[in-house]
């Protein structure tokens, strides 16, 4: 009897485990994250938070710790704090408070490295560092705007060109105009809304080209005080009647990586650059990752790389670059709808095509259509009034897949399609989360299924 006892707490215990990541709020300034310790593994095993969030281990059976000090492959970044917890009937939580961004990797010292979780923390809540639609006048300069012209001689100064690009489910996509990196000309970079030295960066942008040369870089990640440590590039170059990509990070020292897959003059794509930030003085990674058509909502294999260079550490990274290469060697190429964020569940946060009709009477969540879907379905609600607004996707474990919706929103009814790609086939849950500023919520959850 004590037995059964035992396994039905268990089995409730992890109920409630699970139901806490479920629905856990975006929306509250800071969030208390749950993961159950059973059966040999954390529950989820990967988890996402901001400074100033804490995150809580509950025992549901077994004997484990909770480990990240640095042994058995466990890490942390610099200026956080250690922990080493016992997680078992005596000791059945323990919570840790994040101070500092980065990834965590830590463990159960009983069970790794088979039981093990990671834990990416962002610098505050930002869903995106940048974001430019070159949304202003066509042939105004992109110094008119929060840009900073470097090199170049002043020549041929980047500019708002119309008109702007589109991409199927980008947010970003059909706003504004675009600009052209010309062959030669003066470059310009643009601050972050904060730099950040640790964890990853993911630039996204659409890119339409127009002619190739030999090969030079065109977008990089730059620290926020240079304008010459470029800390990942992405390259371009004729490849027959087609051109090609490219990847280095910021050195002459640096070969180019390029890919193996030709592109077409005129036709739009999406492009992320991945920087990443590794222990050691030449250990950083670079990525590059495009898409024809599509946005997967998991991060997928890299399309070249990661690679790793000679150039040394770049310190933070803080600002995005546009450069207009040499005459000899540089393409021409359009770029538009720039996103700078920490994860890749945030280059898709935001709405895209909404439909916002008369203001209606009371709050609602609509079942998705199709559902079953395969590989995209779209999720329509309402808002009588205007508030902050989370729509997000969880596997069946509790996990954030996909981010739809964080911002503040205006009342009226909404749609925002959810892309499945990426993801294998089971049943999913989204969830509506609002908040107004008096503090009254409104949750709402349902289920779908994508079947392939």
């Amino acid at each position: 009897m004590k037995l059964i006892n035992r396994i039905r707490k268990s089995y409730l215990t992890f109920a409630i485990l699970f139901v806490s990541v479920l629905f856990l709020s975006t929306t509250a300034k800071s969030n208390i994250i749950n993961i159950g310790v059973s059966s040999n593994s954390f529950t989820p095993n990967n988890v996402s938070a901001n400074v100033g969030d804490t995150i809580k281990w509950n025992w549901v059976d077994g004997f484990h710790t909770t480990t990240c000090d640095g042994t058995l492959g466990t890490s942390f970044p610099p200026g956080a704090s250690s922990w080493n917890s016992p997680i078992d009937n005596s000791s059945p939580s323990y919570t840790y408070a994040i101070a500092v961004s980065g990834i965590y990797n830590y463990v159960c010292t009983f069970h790794a490295p088979g039981m093990a979780g990671t834990i990416t923390v962002g610098s505050g809540g930002l869903n995106s560092y940048l974001d430019e639609n070159f949304d202003y006048p066509t042939g105004d300069t992109l110094g008119d705007h929060g840009w900073n012209s470097f090199s170049g001689s002043g020549i041929n100064a980047l500019a708002a060109t119309n008109p702007g690009l589109e991409y199927t489910g980008y947010p970003l996509s059909a706003i504004g105009n675009a600009t052209t990196v010309n062959i030669s000309g003066q470059d310009a970079y643009k601050n972050f809304a904060q730099s950040d030295s640790s964890g990853s960066f993911y630039a996204t942008f659409m890119l339409n080209g127009i002619s190739a040369q030999t090969g030079d870089y065109f977008l990089a990640f730059l620290p926020n005080n240079s304008t010459t440590f470029y800390s990942g590039r992405v390259q371009a170059r004729v490849s027959g009647t087609n051109f090609n990509l490219g990847i280095s990070k910021g050195a002459s020292t640096d070969v180019t990586v390029w890919g193996t897959e030709n592109y077409t003059f005129g036709t739009t794509y999406l492009v992320v650059l991945k920087f990443t930030f590794v222990a050691g003085t030449t250990n950083d990674e670079v990525s590059l990752y495009v898409f024809s058509s599509g946005i997967p909502a998991a991060e997928p294999t890299a399309t070249i790389g990661p690679s790793t260079f000679p150039s040394g550490d770049p310190g933070n990274i803080g600002r995005i670059a546009l450069r207009q290469g040499t005459a000899a060697s540089a393409p021409s190429l359009r770029v538009d709808g720039i996103r700078v964020t920490k994860s890749w569940t945030n280059i898709v946060t935001g709405i895209g095509n909404n439909t916002v009709s008369s203001v209606p009477e009371s709050f609602s969540l609509a079942q998705n259509y199709p559902n079953p879907f395969n590989p995209t379905t779209t999720i329509k609600f309402s808002l009588p009034e205007k508030g902050f607004v989370n729509l997000a996707v969880y596997n069946s474990l509790g996990k954030e897949v996909s981010n739809l919706v964080n911002e503040n929103m205006e009342a009226g009814t909404f749609s925002s399609q959810f892309d499945g790609t990426g993801l294998s086939s089971g049943v999913y849950f989204y969830k509506l989360s609002y908040t107004n500023q008096n503090g009254n919520n409104f949750i709402d959850t349902k289920r779908l299924l994508l079947v392939k």
